[in-house]
């Protein structure tokens, strides 16, 4: 019964991550085409789109991507050829696979089948998993590797020979996502100073060592390419002057100086910041009301990333450790107090999913042991057989997944398409089907990172091509940090440019694509791209006029 239970809760993971993959979530971020270009472009010169030999960091547009995603899209790329298919593929297999772990994760730990069963279906139906296990979303792959770590340790702890394979898996995390690698090596020395007088000596553990000697110089020659700087592009940091904005109004309304200063400095404020924003990652209006802020990552704005019946377990879980009923679970709380550090560092609108995404599956493990506690003790105190109160749950719990699946399949479409910049395939599509019509195309850099669109749909850009274009944009001798913030640049015969159209309205012989706020309302506008929800989303344009060969964009 429990294999053909188990048998069930898997093949549900594995359904709901693979079935229309290339259409849900709607829409088709750059990040994404970033990837698959990249495993397009490596297949067919060795090189990524910059024109750098299998890289250890992928600059991408100038946010310098970790490479492990980039890599795993390779042979999906080379199956199923360069399509959002293949693209995600990776992803789905990932997030069932993290599944799996999670069974046998707790199965090990806690010797409890009934947890072991409860956290994978928990992880196999969750609103936060699903999502980022249906896109080529980076964040998602530390939910397998971690959890996959951990169990290998727990087994290397037992027989050394797993040892060497779990720090090869804790170093590859390193190279997953940028919240894995602040995270990995805390959670893993914490392991090893909890277990080290069960750790002996021996050619395991010396090759463990090796091991992550190897990854570790890896990882620090990485950040020294560039992703060591992600952090300080788009953290807290980066706000630190404001406090003396606030200490020039406290002393204008007459605060002391010395005070002022005591009270009002760029460390107490970032405390403040970061403290803010940590405790909030543990709050209802995250895990229960309202979710993420953002409808990129296909995640849905409104929608808890935890079941109500969840976020009671996870309440009960903490009861019952407060009371120290629990054993062995020191490594879980250590992995959920760590898991928001990095996001709670970073800007952005508000919560952010996918940077604190490295919590999971921690939390469902810790909300199917306080679910089984709370279990066990309603079947005893009032008497209710232990069949008919699972039935009861897994009734309830299949009502709020369904209730889930309608959020995903059409208010993401509906309500978050735009934020993954839905429309652009179909553009790429309409110009290709009539640039031999125009000697001069102009793509709006607002359209977030145009070129790599072209380059993945079009596919009549060859990738050597592509690393000669590549070659002109002039990061390192700019003020800018990512590509679209480039004045203008070229890739084949496509300008990205900024739209300014009392300069472009003569233009002659020239195509013209960007957002419907770009243009006049009168404008000559020859195709409309709408999202599904029958908005506009852009507008493709021929002025229909001499004026614009005296331009030039090299």
């Amino acid at each position: 019964m429990k294999s053909k239970i188990l048998i069930l809760i898997f093949s549900l993971a594995f359904v709901v991550r693979v079935i229309g993959l290339a259409e849900l979530p709607s829409g088709f971020t750059p990040d994404e085409a970033s990837f698959g270009y990249d495993a397009y472009s490596l297949l067919e010169t060795g090189k990524d789109q910059w024109g750098n030999s299998w890289p250890l960091v992928f600059k991408s547009f100038g946010d310098y991507k970790l490479p492990l995603y980039g890599y795993l899209a390779v042979p999906s790329v080379s199956i199923f050829g360069l399509n959002e298919f293949a693209v995600r593929l990776p992803n789905a297999l990932t997030g069932f696979l993290a599944v799996v772990v999670t069974y046998y994760l707790v199965k090990e730990l806690f010797k409890d089948e009934k947890a072991a069963l409860l956290s994978a279906f928990l992880l196999a139906i969750s609103p936060w998993h699903i999502p980022l296990s249906r896109g080529a979303f980076e964040a998602n792959l530390t939910t397998f590797l971690m959890p996959l770590a951990i169990l290998l340790f727990y087994k290397g702890v037992k027989n050394n020979k797993y040892l060497p394979f779990s720090f090869f898996v804790f170093g590859l995390n390193m190279f997953s996502y940028h919240s894995a690698r602040y995270i990995v090596p805390l959670l893993l020395l914490f392991l090893l100073l909890q277990n080290r007088k069960k750790i002996t000596i021996n050619l395991y553990t010396s090759i463990s060592v090796l091991v992550i000697l190897v990854l570790g110089g890896l990882f620090l020659y990485s950040w020294s390419l560039g992703t060591g700087s992600r952090l300080l592009s788009s953290g807290i940091f980066l706000n630190a002057d404001n406090v003396f904005i606030d200490r020039v109004k406290l002393i204008n309304s007459g605060e002391p100086l010395l005070i002022a200063k005591i009270f009002n400095n760029k460390f107490l404020y970032l405390f403040n910041i970061f403290l803010s924003q940590y405790v909030s990652y543990f709050s209802p209006q995250f895990l229960l009301l309202d979710g993420p802020k953002e409808g990129t990552y296909g995640m849905v704005p409104g929608v808890g990333v935890l079941y109500f019946f969840e976020y009671i377990f996870v309440l009960s879980f903490a009861y019952v450790f407060i009371k120290k009923s629990f054993k062995n679970v020191n490594w879980l709380i250590v992995w959920l107090l760590l898991a928001p550090i990095p996001a709670a560092l970073s800007t952005g609108l508000g919560h952010a999913a996918n940077r604190a995404a490295i919590m999971m599956p921690a939390i469902q493990i810790a909300s199917a042991l306080g679910g089984i506690y709370l279990f066990d003790l309603i079947s005893k105190d009032f008497k209710l057989k232990y069949t008919k109160l699972v039935v009861v749950f897994v009734s309830l719990s299949l009502i709020c997944f369904i209730w889930y699946l309608e959020k995903y399949t059409f208010h993401q479409p509906a309500l978050e398409s735009p934020s993954m910049l839905y429309g652009m395939e179909e553009t790429v599509d309409y110009v290709s089907s009539v640039e031999g019509n125009y000697s001069n195309i102009l793509i709006s850099k607002k359209l977030s990172e145009p070129h790599i669109y072209f380059a993945f749909y079009g596919k009549k850009i060859n990738p050597t091509v592509y690393q000669n274009s590549s070659k002109n944009w002039d990061l390192a001798g700019s003020d800018v940090v990512w590509v679209d913030q480039l004045p203008r640049y070229e890739l084949d015969k496509y300008k990205f440019i900024s739209i300014d159209w009392s300069a472009l309205q003569d233009s002659n012989n020239t195509l013209i694509i960007g957002k419907p706020e770009e243009f006049p309302e009168n404008v000559n506008v020859i195709k409309k791209i709408f999202y599904p929800d029958g908005r506009e989303a852009i507008w493709i344009v021929d002025p229909i006029n001499e004026a614009f060969a005296s331009l030039n964009f090299k």
